[in-house]
């Protein structure tokens, strides 16, 4: 999935003439002339300064046309408009090199985005993307139990980002209390409707939460197992969540997550508008915080265009 969808909040003018001209500028900008889209939306937004869909729009249309500048400023007004960035600003910012990605995280935006997303989220994931961070995090957590003659269970489990539910799924055999969160309430309805064989619920508890506040809810030492499955590319920093996770684990409970991950140094914001965390920046981060990695090894968890999306696979233990 490429992030590049826009949300539905600020998206008119109030205007019927103004939003038929923002249309054309969308159609031109996606027939590749972002000329003309620069110049309907020049007009648009001299009588709807406060259009913020169109300033984002103008934004992608400058980008094109190789104008970084003002396609910067063209997101910045975006935030001024809405500072809740339901846009995601903040990401276009970042991809092109104007803002620090680890100051980039929109949560509204990925809410936003996984709302529209929920009702083909799970046969998209499977079929179109291959996606396989479940059975990956699941092989390695089992890896790492043998490895520690410990059992494969783990009685508590928070499951962050749950989506739809298909690491529950994948993980429930092996848990004794399942709880799970995600930024988006449709998400969050698909989770709940799923049932385990015997027809009890999937999950135990479900809540509606970014995923740093769910864990900064939880009581310490309150689980076995923190798992986020594909979840920390929507994120830039990751030191308070790791912090959380820590404070909430057990001694020798895990936390087991799946990142993108590119050759460089730190955390940058790709085409795809997902955060990719280089390895050296998650073990500082890891370190900080106390968690020691058991397992840290390259994994693709999903496609893009035909071609595995480069990641990495993290199972740590807090000492």
């Amino acid at each position: 999935m490429t992030e590049t969808g826009q949300s539905s909040y600020f998206a008119s003018s109030g205007d019927p003439v103004l939003d038929r001209r923002y249309g054309w500028a969308e159609a031109a900008l996606k027939e590749g002339d972002a000329q003309a889209a620069v110049e309907i939306l020049d007009q648009t937004l001299a009588q709807a300064y406060h259009f913020t869909a169109a300033w984002h729009l103008y934004g992608l249309a400058q980008e094109a046309l190789g104008h970084k500048e003002e396609a910067a400023t063209a997101w910045r007004q975006c935030l001024d408009l809405d500072p809740n960035d339901h846009f995601g600003a903040r990401l276009d910012l970042a991809r092109i090199g104007a803002m620090a990605a680890e100051q980039a995280t929109s949560e509204n935006f990925s809410g936003a985005l996984f709302d529209a997303y929920a009702d083909r989220f799970d046969s998209h994931l499977t079929e179109t993307l291959q996606y396989s961070a479940p059975a990956l995090l699941k092989a390695a957590l089992a890896r790492c139990c043998s490895n520690a003659s410990r059992p494969f269970r783990f009685e508590t489990v928070y499951d962050l980002g749950c989506g739809t539910g298909l690491m529950g799924e994948a993980i429930r055999a092996e848990t004794g209390f399942l709880a799970g969160c995600d930024l988006s309430p449709r998400m969050v309805e698909r989770a709940r409707a799923k049932t385990q064989a015997d027809g009890a619920p999937l999950y135990d508890k479900l809540a509606v939460a970014g995923l740093t506040s769910f864990l900064t809810s939880r009581p310490d030492h309150s689980a076995d197992l923190v798992i986020a499955a594909d979840v920390f590319v929507y994120l830039g920093e990751l030191g308070p969540s790791f912090a959380q996770s820590a404070r909430v684990l057990t001694p020798g409970g895990l936390l087991a997550f799946t990142v993108q991950t590119h050759a460089g140094e730190g955390v940058v914001v790709g085409e795809d508008r997902r955060f990719a965390h280089a390895e050296g920046w998650l073990r500082q981060r890891l370190k900080k915080t106390k968690l020691s990695p058991l397992l840290l090894e390259p994994a693709s968890t999903r496609q893009d265009r035909g071609a595995p999306v480069p990641g990495l696979l993290v199972v740590a233990e807090k000492r």
